[in-house]
């Protein structure tokens, strides 16, 4: 009997074991599993485990008997249909049949039975059991077929809808589309097309179906279809898109995209091409370089305006001011000196105008670039607020500042766009602050292991501002009150530039204030800005001899700072064994504005210093080859050649070991002059107009420079 699937469990009951051991010797050796229990209760937990084929059960045992036994086991579900025959040795009357049937036995057999007949009856119910088991099993198995059977067809049915979707969304696509869609064989035959075709090609799509795809796309054959398709069917990238030049029916052609796409249905190699005219973009991109080309030439121009405005108002602008400054160390009477006071002052206020404007045009037109230079953010504070100190004791006002101790001592950022944000916020905060006090204080924000980020915080307690001004005050050129213009000048443009050198270092800047509130006017501008830590490094000792640091006023043209009375203190240059004498410290002046060489003239007297004077390039490059000089101070715009070329000059004619230190003198400050320069030989650059302390610097830094031998050539 076949019933590898499942075992066949036959439960015997008898209280006595001599019966189970009689009962296996019958049913035994064959395919049957008996389990023998010696009791009612052994047998009811055994069919909790199992299930059996068939219960041979004793009716006299000890507890509970037979009868109750199979009351029990007929009234689970589970266990009801188990076929039960009785063994009795005793219970002989009719009324012991009737209760053995009762309480649902199949049989009732008496003690002793004749074991072939209980093997038969036996045999019979296992065959019982068997039949139904497969019967089951197959069930179970039609059950879970149909169930799969029911979710590939919802399987299938969802397959058919998005199938059916999918079709009708490309059948929308490829009808609706603006592009041409093309599908051909591996030999370039057109198969089909959409209706974009006609409005693209002037073909209708009976023209070219059957024709080959040359008559759309000239030389389409010899591209390569693979290296620019796409597959689909096994998931490949997406085709690549090329420029092409397809024909129109006219025979024209115009400039489009091609997208190749490819598939292999039964064998057969099928591509399909989108086709989009970019005629317009082309034509776009076009415009788009004339507009660049224009706006660069225009940008060029507008720098150029500005190189020669630079020019031309700081070249008397130089013998303005200096002249001026001279001046006023003679000896003049009061009303005098006030009138050369107010000059002074004026052309102080003209050259800040434009400088202001040439920032602005440097930021607006992005060619404002960082430096990243290590800097004291206590040093850069402080000399910002000694820019002021003449002014504020004027004004009687308190000047004070704090930075927070845990601000590393030594950051790394662009400090002179930093100090020209602080120049112009605490400029401002003196300028609009009658009495009171000005105060600067630094925070940190946050730091991390490369950097940081301070706060910034400049305060006054000055005028205010109204809240309905706030929004202007970083526009460009912007007064908010036209008595306040009058009252303390100004170009409008400090703010605008601030906040964009700002920006430009990755901070941000906005500003607090209170106006009209008896005894709580006052403006706060806070500042954030990200700086990097410095690393640690050997600070090298001081070469013996060696110049001093260049200092920052050297630095600064044109911004409010003290007065020029430093002009006056400024003391001559002390002798030094290491340096050269000031009667052997030999220069030499080039610049064709008369005034400009009487002003540097005179401010090198004032530092105990002479020098030879020239008009233009080709003398100071005659000068250089026959005298020695130390120092040449050189203009760039001169006629007859200018400072670039008679520095050429003097490089390639004058020895190495005998070359002057030669030093640009400019009026133009635009960004890439100070580079050009030094790239075209110039050791370093000072700008007009020319202030005593950046020309002492200049002298000062070079003094130690001796190119050739002093007793070789005589003095002219």
């Amino acid at each position: 009997m076949e019933t590898g699937q499942f075992p066949i469990n036959i439960l015997l009951v008898d209280d006595n074991p001599d019966n189970l051991l009689a009962l296996e010797a019958v049913l035994g050796n064959r395919e049957y599993n008996l389990v023998k229990c010696l009791s009612g209760e052994e047998a009811l937990r055994s069919l909790l485990k199992d299930d059996y084929a068939v219960i041979v059960m004793d009716v006299q045992m000890p507890g509970m008997d037979g009868f109750e036994t199979a009351r029990l086991i007929k009234s689970r579900e589970k266990t009801k249909e188990i076929p039960i025959i009785f063994i009795s040795a005793t219970s002989k009357e009719s009324e012991h049949f009737y209760t053995g049937y009762s309480v649902g036995a199949i049989d009732y057999m008496l003690k002793p039975f004749v074991p072939q007949i209980l093997r038969t009856k036996i045999e019979g119910f296992v065959r019982l059991f068997v039949t139904n088991k497969k019967l089951q099993l197959q069930t179970e198995l039609l059950h879970q077929k149909t169930v799969e059977l029911e979710q590939m067809n919802r399987e299938l049915m969802r397959t058919a809808y998005m199938l059916s979707k999918t079709e009708a969304q490309a059948r929308v696509i490829r009808e609706t589309s603006i592009d041409t869609m093309i599908t051909f064989d591996e030999h370039g035959m057109i198969l089909d097309v959409n209706p974009a075709l006609e409005g693209m090609f002037g073909y209708r799509q009976e023209e070219v179906i059957g024709r080959s795809i040359e008559l759309l796309i000239p030389g389409f054959a010899e591209y390569d279809y693979d290296d620019h398709a796409n597959s689909p069917l096994t998931g490949a990238t997406p085709g690549k898109l090329r420029e092409i030049m397809p024909r129109r029916s006219d025979g024209t052609l115009f400039h489009a995209e091609v997208q190749i796409g490819k598939a292999i249905i039964d064998d057969e190699e099928i591509y399909a091409c989108t086709v989009a005219d970019i005629t317009q973009r082309k034509q776009f991109e076009s415009e788009l370089v004339e507009a660049k080309e224009r706006a660069e030439i225009a940008a060029r121009a507008k720098t150029e305006f500005l190189a020669m405005v630079s020019h031309e108002i700081r070249t008397p602008m130089n013998g303005v001011l200096g002249m001026t400054s001279l001046l006023m160390e003679t000896e003049l009477n009061e009303e005098q000196q006030e009138y050369a006071d107010i000059i002074h002052k004026s052309g102080d206020a003209l050259l800040l105008v434009i400088n202001d404007i040439l920032d602005y045009s440097k930021i607006e037109s992005g060619k404002m670039e960082l430096e990243e230079v290590p800097f004291q953010l206590s040093a850069c504070i402080g000399e910002t607020f000694d820019l002021f100190t003449v002014k504020s004791k004027s004004h009687q006002l308190e000047l004070t500042w704090l930075i927070d101790p845990q601000i590393p001592s030594e950051l790394v950022g662009d400090v002179t766009k930093l100090r020209q944000v602080l120049i112009n916020l605490v400029g401002n905060a003196v300028k609009f602050t009658e009495e009171g006090s000005v105060h600067v204080h630094a925070t940190l924000e946050e730091e991390c292991e490369e950097g940081v980020v301070i706060a910034i915080a400049v305060q006054d307690t000055g005028v205010g501002i109204p809240a309905d001004k706030l929004p202007l005050l970083f526009q460009p050129f912007s007064q908010l009150d036209s008595s306040m213009s009058r009252k303390y000048g100004g170009t409008g443009l400090g703010l605008a530039i601030s906040k964009n050198l700002v920006e430009l270092m990755g901070g941000s800047i906005y500003v607090q204030s209170r106006h009209g509130e008896e005894g709580e006017n006052g403006t706060t501008f806070l500042l954030s800005l990200p700086l990097r830590k410095r690393k640690p490094r050997l600070a090298p000792e001081p070469e013996l001899g060696a110049p001093a640091p260049f200092s920052f006023a050297a630095l600064l043209e044109g911004d409010e700072r003290a007065d020029e009375g430093e002009l006056a203190e400024a003391p001559p240059l002390l002798p030094d064994p290491r340096q050269l004498a000031p009667e052997d410290y030999r220069i030499l002046v080039a610049d064709d504005n008369e005034v400009n060489q009487k002003l540097s003239l005179r401010l090198l007297e004032k530092l105990g210093l002479t020098a030879d004077v020239v008009s233009n390039g080709r003398e100071a490059w005659e000068r250089a080859s026959k005298h020695g000089y130390n120092l040449i101070l050189m203009d760039i715009q001169m006629p007859v050649m200018d400072g670039f070329q008679a520095t050429h000059e003097i490089i390639s004619s004058v020895p190495a070991e005998k070359q002057p230190v030669i030093v640009a003198m400019t009026a133009n400050v635009l960004r890439g002059e100070r580079e050009k320069c030094i790239a075209s030989g110039m050791q370093d650059f000072i700008s007009k107009p020319i202030r005593l302390q950046a020309l002492r610097e200049i002298v000062e830094r070079y003094r130690y420079s001796i190119p050739y031998d002093h007793s070789a050539t005589a003095p002219l």
